[in-house]
């Protein structure tokens, strides 16, 4: 999304009313939440519990009367996210169960944020220091790294809980392949070539017996979607990559699309829009890099993502039932995806995911979580992710 929406019917009275009663995903609903709950695995497939699904206490956020044109929600966005950047450079989400913004810098919470930065730079030198000063914080993790898969950073946190152990390793391998060419800082292209090549082992190294490259977590497709979007631009861009890693992870993604539904292979909590998205995305990064065995499948399963939706859009927009940090992530995935596509099924998304987003928006240029990862910094930053797709 770009300027262009500043003059687009988006934001007309009877596009967001269409939205709003479409999707009505507002702060007041906490007794929405633990009867949704009931219906979503834990993690190991226990029944979730209200407590697995924590309402934070100050979740009901004062919104502006009249949702902000397209270009100044994001702007204010942006400004409110870049106040959040710390001294060492990165951004944090918090503990599971807490939302708070003196939490101490994670991988995964500062790639999302950086990647929102680069995405709303659009090419320019806009953000260059935030953005500089954030990949030095994620190299400094893959230096730092212990033996494995995991990187230097916080434990529990509310990114690893939700997507799974393993989050900031594929997060951290996506962001290094895409802004190693934008670095200025000479010394620092250099360390981020080195990490970037450590880190693209150890996600391979993550791969699990099914061919996904996630365990554990609430909605671990989320992640392997991240990852194997690493490996596949990777290897489309000249890296050695074990062709039998990607070709298993080529097979977990077919695995997931049963006809036209998704999550043939779980991951996805039960929720829709987790699956298509986390699908649709691997699918389209493998069918446009022809790095994988089944390019024609994988072509084949963006189609029917995309016909789910036209056809079922606002109750795939609706995610678990109220506003987290995972239905950010899918949203973003969902959008690259239909990007790429085009068409009338990348513009009906576009409009109808603008419009939902500038509803939902806090006063301040912020975004709420109310569910899971409720991390307002991880939400903000996974929402201006996608209004930043163009």
């Amino acid at each position: 999304m770009n300027h262009r929406f500043v003059t687009s019917a988006l934001f007309t009275l009877a596009a967001l009313g269409a939205i709003a009663g479409a999707t009505a995903l507002t702060t007041s609903s906490a007794a929405v939440i633990p009867e949704a709950a009931s219906t979503i695995p834990e993690v190991g497939g226990s029944a979730a519990t209200a407590s697995h699904v924590v309402e934070p206490t100050a979740a009901v956020a004062s919104r502006p009367a009249t949702p902000l044109p397209y270009g100044e929600a994001r702007a204010k966005g942006v400004a409110w996210l870049v106040k959040q950047q710390k001294a060492d450079g990165g951004w944090g989400a918090g503990s599971w169960g807490q939302d708070l913004l003196s939490a101490p810098s994670d991988v995964a919470t500062t790639v999302v944020a950086t990647r929102a930065l680069i995405r709303d730079a659009q090419g320019t030198a806009a953000h260059r220091a935030e953005i500089e000063r954030a990949v030095a914080f994620v190299v400094s993790a893959v230096e730092r790294a212990p033996e494995g898969v995991k990187l230097a950073t916080p434990d529990g946190t509310q990114p690893q809980h939700k997507l799974g152990p393993n989050v900031d390793t594929h997060f951290a391998a996506s962001l290094l392949g895409e802004v190693i060419p934008m670095i200025t800082d000479p010394a620092l292209k250099v360390r981020a070539n080195v990490a970037y090549d450590a880190v693209l082992t150890k996600v391979q190294m993550s791969q699990q017996a099914d061919g996904s490259f996630e365990t554990g977590g609430w909605a671990p497709i989320l992640s392997n979607s991240y990852a194997a979007q690493a490996l596949v631009q990777a290897a489309a861009g000249g890296k050695e990559i074990d062709k039998k890693v990607l070709d298993n992870n080529e097979a977990y993604n077919m695995a997931q699309r049963q006809g036209g539904s998704f999550g043939g292979g779980g991951g996805a909590a039960g929720v829709d829009l987790y699956a298509v998205a986390g699908t649709a995305k691997a699918s389209a990064d493998y069918a446009r890099t022809k790095v994988g065995a089944n390019s024609a499948h994988m072509e084949e399963t963006v189609a029917v993502a995309a016909g789910r939706l036209q056809s079922d859009g606002d109750r795939l927009m609706a995610g678990f039932g109220s506003m987290g940090g995972e239905e950010m992530l899918a949203y973003t995935l969902l959008s690259e995806t239909m990007a790429e596509k085009g068409g009338t099924s990348w513009t009906d998304w576009q409009t109808k995911i603008g419009a939902h987003l500038s509803t939902i928006q806090n006063a301040d240029g912020s975004w709420s979580g109310h569910h899971c990862i409720t991390s307002t910094t991880f939400v903000t930053a996974a929402a201006l992710m996608t209004l930043g797709v163009d």
